[in-house]
């Protein structure tokens, strides 16, 4: 009876901590960005040059890398169990050399262009992909899939509301209206990068579709983050096949 008990401690903190930690991150982020707004720091990343590239990083690195820097901290050791790790395989290369590819063909050297390569990389396709595919998705995994599937997807839709709300001066009602909105979205296209996520066995993979998908222009990372979700079928395929 007592084992019993303690399994089920241990199972509702599997549960509650992820939920928790979304909560405090979803409440910090609209804080966080409130300020930055509220104090005209905010600059657009179409509008970063040499003069405030520096406020342009420090608003980026409190508002969005900082949470996912300190759980990384506090679970160190336990980043193998969120796949943080960098598979050396064809396809982790080849999604890296099309960003690569991508910032070239652009032919622009300004420090617009650098930074948004690092934003999009680093602040939108690592911070977020960390957050709610490494961490939320995989605690919750170890107690029911459906459920990490819509709860990582609904903190991650919900997110998106937030800074076109304040951009455009809404109250907390009407930024909480938007978020319903963009649930569906995010459990939606969150499931995916969670199929690239177990295929790969790799957060890096969908880091970098994320990453080419914010990036690219036109349907350019649409094109890449379907090929990429096709090929990692027809490897499974491929493996099963051997398995038989």
């Amino acid at each position: 009876m007592i084992f019993n008990k303690v399994e089920r401690s241990r199972l509702n903190n599997h549960i509650a901590m992820p939920i928790i930690v979304s909560l405090l991150y979803t409440i910090y982020f609209y804080a966080a960005t409130k300020f930055v707004i509220e104090h005209n720091m905010f600059i657009s990343i179409n509008n970063v040059m040499i003069n405030n590239v520096g406020i342009k990083f420090i608003d980026d690195f409190f508002v969005v890398l900082l949470f996912p820097l300190i759980l990384m901290v506090i679970n160190r050791k336990r980043l193998i169990e969120f796949k943080l790790q960098f598979m050396h395989t064809y396809l982790q290369y080849i999604l890296i050399a099309i960003m690569i590819i991508l910032f070239l063909l652009r032919w622009d050297l300004t420090i617009r262009e650098y930074y948004k390569f690092f934003f999009y990389l680093v602040v939108v396709g690592f911070g977020e992909e960390f957050i709610f595919r490494g961490y939320v998705y995989n605690e919750l995994l170890r107690h029911n899939k459906l459920l990490a599937i819509i709860l990582s997807g609904l903190f991650w839709g919900i997110l998106h509301a937030i800074l076109p709300g304040l951009l455009a001066g809404n109250d907390l009602w009407r930024i909480g209206i938007g978020m319903l909105s963009e649930i569906g979205g995010g459990i939606a296209a969150g499931y995916y990068y969670i199929y690239l996520l177990e295929k790969s066995k790799s957060l890096f993979i969908p880091v970098f579709v994320h990453s080419i998908l914010d990036y690219s222009v036109g349907n350019i990372g649409i094109i890449i983050a379907i090929g990429t979700g096709v090929y990692l079928f027809m490897l499974d395929r491929k493996k099963l096949q051997k398995a038989l």
